[in-house]
C-alpha cells in the first residue's frame, strides 16, 4: 500500500524512477522495489522520497480515500422507539457499521404537534438542520425559531435544543452533525 501511495504520486507528478533516483540518490531499481511493496523504506529514506516528491510524509500513510458508501433507502439504519413521535434514519454510515464517519446526517419524521425529545438535548458537535417538509419550531436556549419548508438552522456545539412540529402533517427535517455523536 505504501509503495502504490508513492507510485501514484510520483506519476502524478511526472516525475520518472531514474529521475527520482537522481534526485533521492537511491538506485531505480531500489524505488521500483519500494513502489512494489517488495521493500520497505527506512524512515530517514521515506523523508527524502516526501522531500523530492514535494508532499508531507504522512501522505504516504493516507488510507484510500475514495471509499464510497452507498446507502440504499431500505438499507438504512433506522431508529424508532417505542411510543415516540420521531423516527431516526441515518443516511450516512454510523460507528455500528464499523465505518467512523466524520460527519451524520439523519432523516427524522416528526409527528404533528410533538416534539422530538422530552426536554432539550445538547452534544459537543456542531448541527445543522435543514426542513424538507413542513413546519418546525427549534427551541434553542431561550430563542425559538420557526422554520418552514426550505429553511435551515445552524446550530454551534453544546447549545441545548429540540424541536416541535407545529403542524398537522408529519414534518421532514434532515440534520448534518459533524462531529458524529450517535
Amino acid at each position: 500500500m505504501l509503495g502504490k501511495r508513492i507510485r501514484e504520486i510520483r506519476k502524478h507528478k511526472k516525475i520518472s524512477l531514474v529521475e527520482m533516483g537522481e534526485k533521492t540518490g537511491f538506485s531505480s531499481s531500489y524505488l521500483s522495489q519500494i513502489e512494489r511493496d517488495l521493500i520497505s523504506p527506512s524512515l530517514s529514506s521515506l523523508r527524502k522520497i516526501a522531500q523530492i516528491l514535494e508532499v508531507p510524509l504522512y501522505e504516504f500513510l493516507k488510507e484510500d480515500e475514495n471509499k464510497e458508501v452507498l446507502i440504499k433507502k431500505n438499507q438504512r439504519v433506522k431508529l424508532e422507539l417505542p411510543d415516540s413521535d420521531i423516527t431516526y434514519e441515518f443516511l450516512t454510515p454510523t460507528r455500528l457499521q464499523g465505518d467512523a464517519p466524520n460527519m451524520e446526517i439523519i432523516y427524522m419524521k416528526l409527528k404533528p404537534h410533538s416534539w422530538s425529545s422530552e426536554g432539550p438535548s445538547y452534544h459537543a458537535a456542531d448541527e445543522c438542520i435543514f426542513v424538507l417538509r413542513g413546519e418546525v419550531e427549534i427551541h434553542l436556549g431561550d430563542k425559538v425559531y420557526l422554520l418552514v419548508e426550505g429553511d435551515s438552522l445552524y446550530i454551534r456545539e453544546k447549545i441545548p435544543h429540540r424541536i416541535y412540529n407545529k403542524s398537522n402533517i408529519m414534518a421532514e427535517v434532515m440534520s448534518c452533525i459533524s462531529p458524529p455523536v450517535y
